[in-house]
C-alpha cells in the first residue's frame, strides 16, 4: 500500500470515520467490509441521500426508487415486476427508470493491478444502481448526457474537482461502457460506471415476454434502450475521504487534515477535520471541526 493511502486510512481510523476489516486469501489481502464510526455513518448517509436526490428527484425522467430485497443482476428476470409498475405510472411513455440501493457480496479478485484498489472494492458493500429506459431516437444522446451529469455530480462534492474524469468509451459484449475515475497520488480509481446496452437485453427472450417490456415512444410501440449506472456506497465514502485529505503547513510542519466540501458532512459549510494528538490511539476519538 502506498504511504499516501496509508496516511488517509490511519487518519480515518483516529477520527472515527472508518477502518477496513482485512482478510487473507491465497497470500493476498482483501477488504471484507468497512466498519464505520459516528462520523463515517454521517458521511455515508449524506452521500446516499445526495445520490438519491440526484437520481430520483432532480432528473428529467420519471425515476422511481425500488428495493429488491436481494441481488439484482438480471433486468429481465429480477425487474419484471417493478418495470411493469413503473410503466403504468408513466402511462407507458418512455423515458422512465428505476433506482435501487442493495447489499451485495462480490467475488474476490486476486489479479488487481495495484494493492490500493482492493481498499476501494470491499467484498461486502452497498450498490448504488440506477437504470433509464430511454427512447430509441435519443438514447445515445442521453447516454452521453448522463456521463457528463454523473461526472459533474462527483465534482460538485469534491475538494479537488479536477481529479474526476471520464475514460474513453469501451465496447464489449454487453454494450458501451464508460468509467468515471478519480486520480490520486498512487493512481486512478474507478468511482462509477455508466453502461449503454441498447436493446441487447431483450434480444434473446421469447416474444410473449418481450411484450411485457414494450413501451411507447409517442404512439409507437418500441423496445426501450437501457442505460445503467453503478457505484458502491462504501467505495464512495473512501473516495471522498481520500479527496478531502490534506497536509497544510502549521508552524512550519505538515498537519494532517480532512477538508470536506460542503454538503459532504454539514449543510452549513465546509468542515475541516483536524486530528487530536492525545486521542490518536482511540478507535473512536472526538474530532475538532472548523466550519468555514
Amino acid at each position: 500500500m502506498s504511504s499516501s493511502l496509508h496516511k488517509v486510512l490511519q487518519l480515518c481510523e483516529r477520527q472515527c470515520f472508518l477502518w477496513p476489516v482485512v482478510i487473507s486469501k491465497d497470500s493476498n489481502n482483501f477488504v471484507e467490509y468497512f466498519k464505520f464510526g459516528f462520523a463515517g455513518e454521517l458521511l455515508k448517509n449524506n452521500i446516499c441521500q445526495e445520490w438519491l436526490l440526484s437520481m430520483v428527484m432532480n432528473t428529467d425522467e420519471n425515476i422511481f426508487p425500488y428495493h429488491s430485497h436481494g441481488f439484482t443482476r438480471n433486468i429481465i428476470k429480477d425487474l419484471r415486476e417493478p418495470f411493469e409498475y413503473v410503466k403504468k405510472l408513466s402511462n407507458s411513455q418512455l423515458p422512465f427508470g428505476i433506482s435501487e440501493t442493495r447489499l451485495e457480496v462480490r467475488d474476490l479478485l486476486s489479479n488487481m493491478t495495484q494493492e490500493e484498489t482492493r481498499y476501494f472494492q470491499p467484498q461486502k458493500h452497498t450498490v448504488l444502481w440506477s437504470c433509464i429506459f430511454a427512447r430509441p431516437g435519443n438514447a445515445m444522446q442521453r447516454f452521453y448526457q448522463w456521463q457528463r451529469q454523473r461526472k459533474m455530480w462527483w465534482r460538485k462534492f469534491s475538494a479537488s474537482p479536477g481529479r474526476f474524469f471520464l475514460t474513453d468509451i469501451q465496447s464489449g459484449p454487453d454494450g458501451q461502457l464508460v468509467e468515471i475515475k478519480a486520480e490520486f497520488p498512487w493512481g486512478s480509481e474507478t468511482v462509477e460506471t455508466v453502461c449503454y446496452s441498447g436493446v441487447r437485453l431483450f434480444e434473446n427472450i421469447e416474444s410473449t415476454e418481450k411484450e411485457l417490456f414494450e413501451a411507447r415512444d409517442g404512439r409507437k410501440k418500441v423496445m426501450p434502450h437501457v442505460i445503467e449506472s453503478t457505484a458502491s456506497l462504501e467505495s464512495s465514502v473512501l473516495i471522498f475521504l481520500c479527496d478531502a485529505y490534506d497536509e497544510p503547513l502549521f508552524l512550519g510542519l505538515p498537519r494532517q487534515m480532512l477538508r470536506f466540501h460542503r454538503n459532504c458532512i454539514s449543510r452549513r459549510g465546509t468542515w475541516s477535520v483536524v486530528p487530536v494528538p492525545d486521542q490518536a490511539a482511540s478507535k473512536c476519538g472526538n474530532f475538532n471541526s472548523v466550519v468555514t
